[in-house]
């Protein structure tokens, strides 16, 4: 697979999307969010081509990557096309004042294809259990969870349901309240999403979507940090139609914020289980 193919392929998947959300179909967006969950830290146009490519897979890496775990890429294997940054540096707009050699930022300046194998497609060496074990009960990430919270300087109440007017939880900007009887595994749901709001929905973009979409993103970033996590997910999947509005521009900038506000609330939750793996060593 070439860029031009990449391209392509990627701009074909967004539009049969967008026209599945248009008809009323919300099917192939469960995929994406599900490959989503799977790979967090990649761009949403690069789930979206893994997802095309592979819809089994569950951990990829490079050539290089495999080898360096132990494990090598059998022979015959296809590897799944991605988008890779091109990255170099660029003069800065302004002279240094000591006459010194320019300073050079670093910059985007293209993409290119690279390739990546799924772990069903090298054989080798066990990789480590990387697994975090959470499946219904969310344990020690409910924690860690109101400790995020906590650091982003959000205060968090737990409240009875008079309090909340029949609500789960809600995102007052700087306060997260959530209704005190829900189990532990909703709750955690409910804190994502409301934390998801708070993360997404404080700015500007407040006053660019309408309510209908910010709660599909909220929603939507719960499902996919739960389903990273093993816990089960009751969400209402048909209301994820609600998230195209019209634009499939606008419809890749909205799964591009879901998915980066995912990323960031899992890799804070992983590092926070890395720390308390140190300190109780």
């Amino acid at each position: 697979m070439n860029r031009e193919d990449a391209l392509e392929q990627s701009d074909k998947a967004l539009a049969e999307l967008a026209a599945e959300l248009k008809a009323g179909k919300s099917e192939a967006l469960i995929k994406y969010l599900d490959t989503m969950s799977q790979f967090h830290s990649y761009s949403f146009g690069n789930c979206m081509l893994i997802a095309c490519q592979m819809p089994t897979a569950t951990i990829v890496a490079g050539f290089s990557r495999w080898k360096k775990l132990g494990r090598f890429v059998k022979k015959g294997e296809k590897g799944i096309g991605i988008m890779a940054p091109l990255i170099g540096k660029k003069k800065a707009d302004a002279e240094p004042e000591d006459g010194k050699t320019e300073d050079k930022k670093k910059v985007v300046y293209g993409f290119r294809v690279v390739h990546v194998f799924d772990v069903s497609q090298t054989e080798g060496e066990d990789l480590p259990d990387l697994d975090l074990e959470v499946s219904g009960d969310p344990g020690e990430k409910l924690m860690q969870l109101e400790a995020l919270v906590a650091s982003n300087g959000i205060l968090l109440s737990y409240e009875a349901e008079c309090e909340l007017g029949g609500a789960l939880g809600l995102s007052k900007g700087g306060k997260i309240v959530v209704l005190d009887s829900l189990e532990s595994g909703s709750r955690f749901s409910v804190l994502v999403h409301e934390l998801a709001h708070e993360l997404m929905h404080r700015g500007d973009r407040r006053s660019e979507t309408t309510k209908t979409v910010r709660e599909t993103e909220a929603e939507a970033v719960a499902y996919v940090v739960c389903k990273s996590l093993g816990l089960e997910c009751g969400s209402k999947t048909a209301d994820y139609i609600q998230i195209y509005s019209g634009d499939e521009k606008l419809l890749m900038q909205s799964l591009e914020f879901i998915r980066s506000t995912a990323s960031s609330i899992l890799s804070s939750l992983k590092t926070a289980e890395v720390e308390e793996l140190s300190d109780a060593a």
